[in-house]
């Protein structure tokens, strides 16, 4: 059975994918980089268990600007992001059973691998681990109220 949320909506859809693209081009200047990456990977993840290529292709943008944005490799979130959905989610969703619980899980690991992608680059400090905690709080807040 497919779950009907406020994140299917493709007005909600485009309109989250706006303020995505606006805050992490200008927030990054003064205040949080990659700001709600988290509810990208997870729309992310559903458009593609629903095979919704145009809410995909949207997300895959959303995930490029913030690439560029933040000096990262153009992809690597996407590629990430579907490692993650491809591998490590389906054995997460079998392990956990509250989809709540796995979605916090999933995009917790996700937040890994984008700490991962930044220990590549050599961009490792303090306040790059504040944000990014404090960016996983902000997501999981919203995960909880739209899923």
């Amino acid at each position: 059975m497919d779950k009907k949320t406020s994140l299917n909506n493709p007005i909600v859809i485009f309109s989250f994918l706006t303020i995505v693209v606006v805050a992490n081009i200008f927030l990054p200047v003064h205040f949080l980089s990659l700001l709600l990456i988290g509810i990208v990977y997870v729309v992310f993840s559903s458009s593609l268990e629903k095979e919704n290529y145009y809410t995909f292709t949207s997300m895959v943008i959303a995930f490029s600007i913030i690439e560029l944005s933040q000096g990262l490799k153009l992809f690597s979130l996407s590629l990430l992001a579907f490692f993650i959905h491809m591998f490590i989610a389906p054995k997460l969703k079998i392990a956990l059973a509250s989809h709540k619980l796995s979605a916090i899980v999933i995009v917790f690991i996700f937040y890994g691998g984008v700490f991962g992608l930044f220990n590549i680059l050599g961009e490792i400090t303090i306040g790059l681990s504040a944000t990014l905690l404090l960016n996983y709080l902000i997501d999981m807040t919203l995960l909880l109220l739209f899923v």
